[in-house]
């Protein structure tokens, strides 16, 4: 007997929808939850915003692979910006991670919706990598010159797949909440371009209260109410860090036989993981054993 989601999985959760008259398939999303976990951390509202973005675009762009593949999409700061980076890594069954790094040295804006240039800088760069579950990872690069991130998206689908594809991004550090929705162009149909500018018109008009109070079916409902759409069965989300011990130990064994003999005679090493946060202690029976093992 099939699972029945769960009313917190409806609302931290992806939906695939079709227009088979019109070509083009589109992907909706919102998420409270794990938005709540990815930015539970000291950074500005900007960056919040920023990381919440990102993990909705993630999450729209995984959505979309048939391979299970796994992407990472990554926001870079030019030299002495003040963001240095922000990323997302997210997995085939839509669990994700990711963090951000600041420039102590700069200031930063206070101003939550600051926009990507005062954070990125002019040389700011979206970088995503996608790595298949066969064959050869491949990674897209575009520069940050139009100032959003769903603009930016959307630049690389059109200039490096030939993919036509539009990106509506939602969302609300306060209550941290994220969401958004994909409209993209299936391939060889002739005369889907304009149907996806019809049907980027129409969600144009969906509003952030709707996508984040409103099922997701009765959001496309209301958008599309002279279309056909088939609607698909919705797909959780979670915020899930890979961290653990054993990864710990092994960036430990990359230290040098003096770093860890410093630590040994500290009696201990604790470690916390940039992306959720979770600390790891490590006693001086650990370092020693660590010690031995590298020094063999």
């Amino acid at each position: 007997m099939e699972k029945k989601m769960s009313e917190k999985e409806m609302q931290d959760s992806v939906m695939r929808f079709l227009f088979d008259n019109h070509g083009v398939r589109g992907e909706i999303m919102h998420m409270r939850a794990p938005a709540a976990e990815l930015i539970a951390h000291d950074y500005p509202a900007s960056v919040k915003k920023l990381l919440l973005e990102l993990a909705s675009a993630a999450v729209l762009v995984a959505a979309t692979l048939k391979d299970g593949s796994e992407i990472s999409l990554q926001i870079k700061g030019s030299e002495n910006a003040p963001l240095k980076y922000a990323l997302v890594n997210i997995s085939q069954d839509l669990s994700f991670y990711g963090s951000a790094s600041i420039n102590q040295e700069t200031s930063f804006p206070d101003n939550e919706d600051a926009d990507l240039e005062q954070l990125t800088g002019k040389d700011g760069v979206l970088i995503l990598s996608v790595f298949p579950e066969s064959g050869t990872k491949w990674q897209g690069v575009v520069a940050l010159d139009t100032n959003s991130i769903s603009a930016s998206l959307q630049k690389y689908f059109q200039e490096s797949q030939q993919l036509p594809t539009n990106f509506f991004i939602w969302s609300d550090t306060q209550k941290q909440e994220t969401g958004g929705v994909l409209l993209q162009i299936i391939p060889e149909i002739e005369g889907n371009l304009e149907s996806l500018e019809h049907l980027s018109v129409l969600t144009a008009s969906l509003t952030k209260e709707e996508l984040f109070n409103l099922p997701k079916t009765e959001c496309l409902s209301r958008l599309f109410a002279h279309e056909q759409v088939r609607i698909f069965k919705e797909k959780p989300t979670k915020f899930k860090c890979v961290c653990s011990k054993e990864r710990c130990l092994n960036a430990l064994r990359q230290l040098d036989r003096d770093t860890l003999l410093d630590m040994v005679d500290e009696g201990k090493a604790e470690m916390t993981c940039q992306h959720c946060g979770k600390h790891y202690t490590f006693s001086q029976s650990d370092l020693k054993s660590l010690l031995l093992e590298v020094s063999q």
